[in-house]
């Protein structure tokens, strides 16, 4: 094939120049309003219809809608509105990571002034962007738009909108208030100023060069009728095709096809020896993730996990008969939001009675069965008895400040209790299980075979992690061992899901460990880069306010403080990346090898 033809291909298929524009904010904002202003402007003039009502709305929407769009003002953009509702934020969150993967985006959030609560509301989606758009691989845009500025009417919508409009200048963010039911409302034509002048800095600073060969991929895959292939049914296409030349090892084609994925255009899965290629991502993120999470009002809505979060594998092959099972678990998997789990681990949780289905008749166990556990799909509350633990230990990890408004997103937990949960999964010795576990909504609990009971929960409005753990009498070792892998987890998934969350590790004074403890910043508690300085100049007493001191050995019981590279409270990191260490007592560690893991 001629230079000629390649580039023909590259200028017909201009993938380099496609931006991510991700839509956000409650139900009934005017998310989806504003993304049909965008989509019925992509040819035309905003002029042209300025006293034209957008039409065609849908009220809610369902999962995610992404929109491939040539737009003669913003260029190539893939629009993507997201549903509003709480039930979606969880699989939101996991969708907007993996848009991120290979480029950065522009987030518009979008905010109903005549909502009481519209400055919480953008505090709370701002948290979220703010948190995605640092793990993001490229900077990111935000612009903040107020809607329904044309029907404020007394003067507690005024002051409403003086307090959204000091957010966006403390926050320093771009921002326009507009009537977006109208193609040419009041404030769209400065709208689209900002978000063409946005996507054209993404494209600047993208580093994106992709080459020939993912042009022809494109091309190649957009003229196929299938919208799932293998990647057998791709490079069968590519033989049979004289118009598009793509490599003939299948190494190179993977490597094409994932620079393509990076663009947001096309979906790459894999799963062992298995690989799908997905053109149309609505299919998955509007078909599946829509459905699974829709809330019960949606006429989406299947009752697929009946408030367990635990869902079989011929359950969600029934809903999607089209689809492989394999490819659909391989999704949800990727963007973690399920792990499979075999029944014998569930028949040792309080969801055994919810995962054993009967056969009709029969009264039996359905042996076989592939289970998989949807953490976010988990509604029951704590359990009473859960009450009546009592702890030797309290850890947490605290949101600094007062405000409400800094919290760990629904995705922190459901990521966490999935690490958890597969870990407790793993077979023991003889793959005999002897660990009981009791999941609820925001937390879970397990007593291992080792003696020693562990608890992770979500409290005090999300801003906080609690970790606690007894032990029985003569094992006070294992329980060392194993909060030092429990913090480690919990922080470790707290770097990889919420890094931009500013965050303080305390531990709970050993007199106010009594349970539940719902707010723990009204206990008394103490900072861990405190009692890590105590102990790396050992000092035996942490002295707090005044006269008040605490034993450095009651707060951490059954420790060996001269230990200081194993101690629990670092969760396996090295102490300077937690506290700073003088020149004074800046002297080599003795490293010791950490035990195993006995969750």
């Amino acid at each position: 094939m001629n230079v000629t033809k390649f580039g023909n291909v590259k200028i017909s298929h201009p993938i380099d120049s496609y931006v991510n524009i991700l839509l956000l904010g409650n139900p009934g904002a005017g998310k989806s309003t504003l993304g049909h202003v965008i989509n019925d402007t992509v040819t035309g003039s905003i002029a042209l219809g300025s006293f034209r009502n957008v039409r065609g709305v849908v009220p809610c929407t369902a999962g995610i809608i992404p929109y491939k769009l040539q737009h003669r003002t913003h260029g190539n953009i893939i629009l993507h509105d997201f549903a509003g509702h709480s039930e979606y934020y969880s699989s939101h969150s996991a969708v907007i990571e993996n848009l991120l993967q290979g480029s950065g985006g522009v987030f518009l959030i979008v905010v109903n002034i005549l909502e009481r609560e519209a400055a919480k509301q953008l505090h709370q989606w701002l948290t979220v962007v703010r948190n995605e758009a640092q793990k993001a691989l490229n900077d990111c845009h935000i612009i903040v738009i107020v809607s329904h500025v044309d029907e404020i009417s007394n003067p507690v919508e005024r002051r409403r909108k003086e307090e959204i409009q000091e957010i966006i200048v403390r926050e320093r963010y771009d921002s326009v208030f507009l009537d977006c039911r109208k193609l040419g409302g009041s404030g769209v034509n400065s709208f689209f100023k900002k978000l063409s002048s946005a996507c054209d800095s993404i494209r600047s600073t993208s580093g994106r060069n992709l080459s020939l060969y993912c042009h022809m991929m494109y091309g190649l895959l957009e003229e196929r009728k299938e919208n799932i292939l293998t990647l057998s049914d791709v490079m069968s296409a590519g033989k049979d095709n004289k118009d598009y030349f793509i490599p003939d090892k299948r190494e190179d084609v993977l490597d094409v096809l994932h620079l393509l994925h990076s663009t947001g255009l096309i979906s790459v899965l894999k799963s062992e020896d298995k690989v799908w290629v997905v053109v149309n991502k609505g299919i998955l993120l509007t078909e599946v993730d829509g459905i699974i999470f829709a809330p019960e009002t949606f006429k989406e809505h299947v009752d697929i996990a009946s408030n367990t979060g635990i869902v079989s594998v011929s359950s969600l092959t029934r809903l999607f008969l089209k689809y492989d099972p394999d490819m659909l678990i391989c999704f949800l998997k990727n963007m973690e939001l399920c792990q499979e789990m075999n029944l014998s681990f569930l028949r040792m949780t309080n969801l055994h009675q919810l995962a054993v289905e009967e056969e009709e008749g029969g009264g039996r166990e359905r042996r076989g069965e592939r289970l998989l556990f949807f953490p976010c799909l988990l509604s029951t509350d704590r359990p009473d008895e859960m009450t009546s633990q009592v702890y030797q230990f309290g850890w947490c990890l605290q949101c600094t400040g007062t405000s409400k408004h800094h919290f760990f997103p629904p995705r922190y937990f459901h990521v966490l209790s999935l690490h958890l949960a597969y870990k407790l999964a793993l077979p023991q010795e003889d793959d005999k299980l002897y660990r009981y576990c009791t999941f609820w909504k925001n937390g879970l609990y397990w007593f291992n075979g080792h003696g020693v009971g562990s608890l992770v929960e979500i409290v005090d409005e999300s801003q906080c992690v609690l970790v606690m753990m007894s032990c029985e009498k003569g094992y006070s070792d294992n329980m060392v061992s194993l909060r030092r892998d429990v913090i480690g987890e919990v922080i470790s998934i707290y770097k990889e899901s919420c890094p931009s969350l500013e965050v303080k590790e305390l531990v709970i004074d050993p007199k106010e460990l009594a349970y539940p403890v719902n707010t723990p910043r009204e206990r008394t508690v103490h900072s861990v880069k405190a009692v890590l300085s105590a102990v790396v100049e050992q000092r035996p007493f942490l002295v707090t306010i005044g006269t008040r001191h605490t034993e450095l050995k009651e707060i951490l019981p059954y420790e060996s403080l001269s230990d200081i590279i194993n101690l629990s409270l670092l969760g396996g990191r090295d102490i300077k990346e937690v506290i700073e260490i003088t020149e004074e007592f800046n002297t080599p560690l003795t490293t010791v090898k950490l035990g195993t893991c006995m969750l």
